[in-house]
């Protein structure tokens, strides 16, 4: 553990190896210093230790292991905390004991929303559909009561996403002269809207006092889906978005045919709903694989464990992939100058990421010492794959683009992350990785996605030896080059182009200066951090060898956390944004509520007033990051 001192300790390590290095006339690695922080922000691995372990991790991952792997997976059911799910755990651990690999299994109690069932049906007529519940929706028994239809989920009123963690229409916000439509009285009626079921609709329809609501699948199928917008597992701050609507879905067929009966009059339904919702103890496992300094830096990987159904590629190729990853990297590990934690999350589906939540929960201070990327994995193996794609944080752009050039060829324009797939560490500030591989829409699309056809024959063993090759490509980077290859110019580049989008939206209404002058000081001594890395300056820790400095790993993070957490979260570290995708740099989202309201409208000033109080932060998160890029920088010998 380190002590309440660590910032100051960590400065001084960096200072005294700088000095003692420079005393030697040690100049660099000797193996090709990297371009940046860990290389060109679209550069092939220069470092033949790397090409060699990337090399050797990939022709450890084979075809016919994955195929009996995703077998062995696939043949379960795996609703978290099920047996089926057990039994997979169970596997997992016995797979990775047999190679020799640490394995820790954490069991704990979740909040578990699980769907039982649905009925759906127009008394006195012979329609009644197939229908399905939602987790994390209301319970209800014969609830009959008249049907209005609404039409698509764009046609509802827009909520507010300003707000923080209660999310309201935007006709019952703060007053205003925003244009905007009347509210429907929803009070006694059952609503009818096309859409997959998704938690800003519920609570659209809960605000305008909908008794139930049935959604229809725009395609002729039933997704499941939840509803709720609490992330992980409620606590006493967010327990108040847990829906109670009750929720059913019917395809579209059904829905055509109820539409076209309420267009001969007025039409009631019955439905009752059944989910199961409490506290359900769950199974975490994580392979272990220790790097040379103990207690020093490591990559997190994972993955959801849990699925509807069967899972085949949501996400047992992903798990088998993960698995390979272990077995490939603890092969190699005296290779590896970073440590590797992969995780097979329980509690995505049915407890809206309460694995990974609960993982941050009760190791944030640790992941905060000491975790240097998070590596997701998702969706792997599709059948007929083609688009390749990836989800990053902006410091990790640049070797998504890379890893996927060199292992396929193609350039990529990597996205932005978004509000899903486990990414529970934007709180701790880690730069996230994730690399996607999906089928064309002119080839069907992913349409078994969350139904029980995502089955087995679903699942490519060989284009999953596609992906399971990017991504041992991308570890193998983070796991072995001798500076993390972070990009630290990225992150500082995109808060500028988001400060300058905002400041144009707010006009005269909110002067954002002082904070674009700050990044700007701040990509200035970024800049510097990387151009004195590219140059071969000093690298405290690091030997001719080559070989890493931990201390030196864990600097270039702190310069990117507080920049990675003013972009992608509203709430701050430790208490997890509501799961609603708000876009970039959340906190300023409230300057279009200037430019569109009057400023004697309490809409106007309650939006001023958010904004002053997200401002500061803003500016404490770049001013932090640039004592920390000075430091680095100093330590160097570049200030």
């Amino acid at each position: 553990m380190m002590s309440a001192k660590a910032p100051i300790a960590l400065l001084s390590g960096l200072i005294l190896s700088a000095f003692l290095l420079v005393l030697v006339g040690c100049e660099g690695t000797g193996d090709g210093a990297p371009s940046a922080a860990g290389g060109d922000r679209d550069g092939a691995a220069t470092n033949p230790a790397v090409s060699s372990l990337i090399d050797a991790a990939q022709a450890e991952i084979t075809v016919e292991a994955m195929d009996e792997e995703l077998d062995s997976i696939v043949q379960y059911e795996r609703l978290s905390g099920e047996p089926g799910e057990i039994a997979a755990v169970d596997y997992l651990v016995r797979t990775l004991q047999a190679e020799g690999i640490q394995v820790a299994v954490d069991t704990f109690l979740a909040y578990i929303s699980d769907p039982v069932s649905a009925t759906v049906e127009v008394p006195g007529t012979d329609l009644a559909p197939e229908a399905i519940t939602i987790s994390g929706s209301g319970n209800v028994r014969n609830l009959q009561a008249p049907v209005v239809d609404l039409g698509g989920l764009g046609d509802l009123p827009p909520y507010l996403t300003e707000t923080g963690e209660r999310l309201v229409l935007d006709a019952d916000g703060p007053a205003g002269s925003a244009e905007y439509s009347t509210v429907p009285d929803l009070r006694g009626q059952i609503a009818l809207v096309t859409g997959q079921p998704r938690p800003g609709p519920v609570v659209q329809l809960t605000e305008m006092g909908a008794a139930g609501v049935v959604f229809v699948n725009p395609e002729e199928r039933l997704n499941d889906l939840t509803v709720t917008s609490v992330w992980g597992t409620p606590s006493l701050r967010d327990f108040h978005r847990i829906p109670t609507l009750p929720v059913a879905e019917i395809k579209r067929s059904d829905g055509d045919r109820l539409r076209s009966m309420m267009a001969e009059g007025p039409v009631e339904i019955r439905m009752s709903t059944e989910t199961r919702t409490g506290w359900k103890p769950l199974h975490l496992a994580a392979a272990i694989i220790p790097g040379p300094a103990p207690g020093g830096p490591f990559v997190l990987a994972g993955g959801h464990l849990d699925s509807w159904h069967f899972g085949g590629t949501d996400n047992a190729g992903a798990n088998v992939a993960m698995l390979e990853m272990a077995r490939a990297f603890s092969r190699h590990q005296d290779r590896l100058l970073r440590g590797l934690v992969i995780a097979w999350w329980p509690g995505h589906s049915n407890g809206r990421y309460a694995g990974s939540t609960w993982y941050v929960d009760q190791h944030f201070d640790e992941l905060r010492r000491r975790a240097v990327a998070h590596v997701n994995f998702e969706g792997l193996g599709q059948i007929d794959a083609k688009r390749f794609g990836a989800s990053t944080s902006a410091s990790m752009a640049g070797l998504a683009r890379t890893v996927v050039m060199e292992g396929t060829g193609e350039s990529i324009p990597p996205s932005p992350p978004g509000r899903n797939s486990d990414q529970s560490f934007n709180g701790v500030g880690l730069p996230l990785l994730q690399i996607n591989h999906s089928r064309l829409a002119e080839d069907g699309g992913y349409w078994w996605w969350h139904t029980p056809d995502d089955t087995r024959d679903k699942v490519d063993a060989t284009v999953l030896k596609v992906d399971a090759d990017l991504y041992a490509g991308a570890l193998a980077r983070l796991l072995a080059e001798p500076v993390l290859p972070v990009d630290l110019s990225a992150p500082v580049e995109r808060l500028g182009s988001l400060l300058a989008d905002r400041q144009e939206m707010a006009g005269e209404q909110f002067d954002l200066g002082e904070a674009m002058v700050r990044q700007a000081g701040l990509l200035s001594a970024v800049e510097q951090v990387e151009e004195a890395l590219a140059e071969g300056a000093s690298i405290p820790g690091a030997g001719s060898s080559g070989g890493a400095s931990p201390d030196l790993d864990l600097a270039l993070v702190a310069i990117l956390r507080p920049i990675h957490r003013i972009l992608y979260t509203g709430l701050g570290p430790y208490h997890p944004d509501p799961a609603v995708t708000v876009g970039s740099l959340p906190g300023l989202n409230a300057v279009d509520m200037l430019a569109e309201n009057h400023p004697s409208t309490d809409r106007f000033r309650m939006a001023l007033t958010t904004l002053q109080r997200e401002y500061p932060r803003i500016l404490e998160a770049i001013d932090r990051a640039r004592d920390e890029a000075e430091g680095v920088l100093n330590a160097l010998g570049g200030g």
